[in-house]
């Protein structure tokens, strides 16, 4: 992978992600390869998760170690980010459990774990859990290369339970149903994806020897296993969706190997990179609140066809992401820059 100052391409994907996951959760009914595009993107766009972690993973590599050092500060900053977005959450239920929104049971749900509104938490609460593990072998001088073998077998398991089982027929795994067991371990490929970003930082060099064309050779063929599965799982294996599918595994790899490939100056779009470099953590703080609020609160007293109030909901939820995070991100800007001030005087 080239070195560049920055993947602009990859910071629009993380932003275009956002807007995906919210086009998902309203569940329009358009037709896509005479499919429901929900269906569709759902499943091929479940690469998108690992590729997240991935790039974590590859900012933690340095070649200097000054970014290992900072593995303290980078963990207690997304433990922050997990403890405002679990307050937010329970503060809005609180107003929905009061309002008669929501009832005490999923309020409850909620505060223990997460509910409809606030099941995104479960990507903050890994990424803190897989920095910590890494912050631990740093402290303990244990190489980071048995996190990614312990990743391994996590994504191993996963794959096993959330695809094999269901092709092979095999209903159980251990204590639970084979699908429950896949919709579990999908949080744990953090636990892979996080340190195979590092390697693939650390010997960039020897990506660099990968022909391209051989990364966009895997590229279609992953895509191409994806889409085929989407199609045909449910009706093949009588399960309704994969938390994981083998394409959507096998894309996600030199997918982003291929956005360092890509010339720094070429395919850009700035308002896209804005989100991704600046916005991004919290438009995924807020998407999901955003979505609730408009779902469940206005929409809901609203009499139109559900297909209309989709594409409306779709529209109104990303720009409201956009501008929530946008006020935010201005807000830490100011405090941070009064900080300063206060320390200079």
């Amino acid at each position: 992978m080239a070195d560049k100052k920055e993947n602009y391409i990859l910071r629009s994907f993380c932003a275009l992600i956002i807007f995906c996951i919210i086009f998902v959760h309203y569940e329009p009914c358009y037709q896509l390869f005479g499919m429901n595009a929900y269906d569709f993107v759902i499943g091929v766009g479940r690469f998108a998760m690992p590729v997240f972690f991935m790039i974590s993973g590859y900012y933690l590599y340095s070649d200097d170690g000054h970014s290992e050092r900072d593995l303290k500060r980078k963990t207690l900053r997304i433990l922050y980010l997990a403890i405002i977005m679990k307050v937010l959450y329970t503060v809005l239920d609180l107003i929905y459990l009061g309002t008669g929104v929501i009832d005490q049971d999923v309020f409850m749900e909620g505060l223990i774990t997460f509910n409809w509104s606030s099941k995104h938490i479960w990507f903050i609460y890994f990424l803190f859990a897989v920095y910590l593990l890494h912050w631990a072998f740093y402290k303990l001088h244990i190489d980071f290369k048995y996190a990614m073998m312990l990743g391994l077998v996590f994504l191993a398991l996963e794959i096993y339970t959330a695809d094999i089982c269901a092709w092979a027929g095999i209903e159980r795994f251990l204590e639970w149903s084979s699908f429950q067991a896949g919709q579990f371990l999908y949080c744990t490929i953090a636990f892979f994806f996080f340190p195979l970003g590092y390697y693939l930082h650390k010997h960039s060099s020897k990506m660099e020897k990968i022909p391209t064309w051989v990364l966009l050779a895997i590229v279609v063929f992953g895509a191409a296993l994806s889409v085929w599965e989407v199609l045909n799982f449910e009706e093949l294996t009588g399960i309704s969706y994969s938390s994981l599918y083998i394409g959507s595994a096998i894309l996600a790899v030199p997918f982003f190997i291929l956005t360092y490939r890509v010339p720094e100056n070429r395919l850009r779009c700035r308002p896209l990179e804005f989100m991704g470099r600046s916005l991004l953590p919290w438009m995924y703080t807020f998407y999901m609140a955003v979505m609730f609020f408009i779902k469940f609160v206005v929409f809901d007293n609203i009499d139109a066809p559900l297909e209309l109030l989709d594409g409306i909901g779709i529209i109104v939820s990303a720009i409201l992401d956009v501008l929530l995070a946008y006020l935010t991100y201005r807000l830490m800007l100011y405090l941070i820059k009064r900080a300063l001030s206060r320390r200079a005087h």
